[in-house]
């Protein structure tokens, strides 16, 4: 009896994570038009960012692919059979320019990636990436090294891509009735990897950068008008600016949290 009823349990939480999974990356392909103008199928890369995968590149001739999860590891394809499957490796950036580096060497082989924050177009699907990506690759019974070049780039949440207004942010009273404009509000736009909203009074806008479920602010800008009451807009923007977070989507609430432990709450508006 005890054995059927665990056999049970672990098939139910199977299921339940299944739908779970499915219904997000569903979410996204019901509002791909998001992102079409550069990504060619969004829920593809749903899928692969709801199972960890934090950066997937892809190349022709011969067709290869590489799966990044920065906390479990590398995993590289090759339509010849060449795969090698590695642990975790921190990725080394080069200094004074935007390359970052992967090297490991298992048993099977051994592997180094090079991600370059170029424009990439696939010369087969035409669609277009934000890494060019080269791959060397050495297996244990072969004394040459193969190198494959592709296109890749950092995969996020695409249901990021919305309107969010905040209900919470760590040590701050939010009343709607105390500021100007109401709540503060942002719109995140991943096309162009820029935000834009209000603290409460002035108009706030500037860059993110978006990898895996980091997000980081850029330098802010916003316009200059005066208010009753610009405390609560001060503490967003001086939290924001050039800051990092951890990120997550659940329920249609937003939450970003930093490592210094502020925690601020959105919920989807749009």
């Amino acid at each position: 009896m005890k054995l059927i009823l665990s056999i049970i349990i672990i098939v139910v939480t199977t299921l339940s994570a299944c739908s779970t999974r499915q219904k997000i990356i569903n979410e996204v392909s019901s509002n791909s038009d998001t992102t079409e103008n550069q990504i060619v199928n969004p829920s593809f890369y749903q899928e692969k960012f709801v199972r960890g995968i934090d950066f997937f590149a892809r190349g022709n001739e011969p067709n290869w692919t590489l799966e990044i999860d920065l906390e479990k590891g590398m995993s590289f394809s090759e339509m010849n059979g060449i795969e090698i499957n590695t642990p975790a490796v921190k990725g080394v950036k080069v200094q004074d320019a935007d390359v970052t580096n992967f090297r490991a060497q298992v048993e099977s082989g051994e592997i180094s990636v090079t991600i370059i924050k170029v424009e990439c177009q696939d010369n087969m699907s035409g669609e277009m990436f934000d890494y060019n990506v080269r791959v060397t690759v050495r297996m244990s019974n072969e004394a040459d090294y193969i190198e494959f070049n592709g296109c890749g780039r950092y995969l996020y949440d695409y249901r990021l891509h919305d309107i969010w207004v905040m209900e919470e942010m760590t040590d701050v009273e939010l009343k709607k009735e105390n500021l100007m404009k109401g709540l503060p509000m942002f719109e995140f736009n991943l096309r162009d990897m820029r935000f834009s909203g209000h603290a409460g009074c002035n108009q706030i806008f500037g860059g993110i950068e978006v990898k895996g479920n980091k997000i980081r602010f850029g330098n802010l800008a916003s316009t200059k008008m005066a208010c009753p009451d610009m405390t609560v807009e001060q503490k967003v923007t001086q939290i924001l600016n050039n800051n990092t977070f951890t990120y997550r989507i659940e329920k249609l609430k937003l939450v970003l949290e930093s490592d210094t432990g502020t925690k601020l709450v959105f919920r989807k508006i749009d």
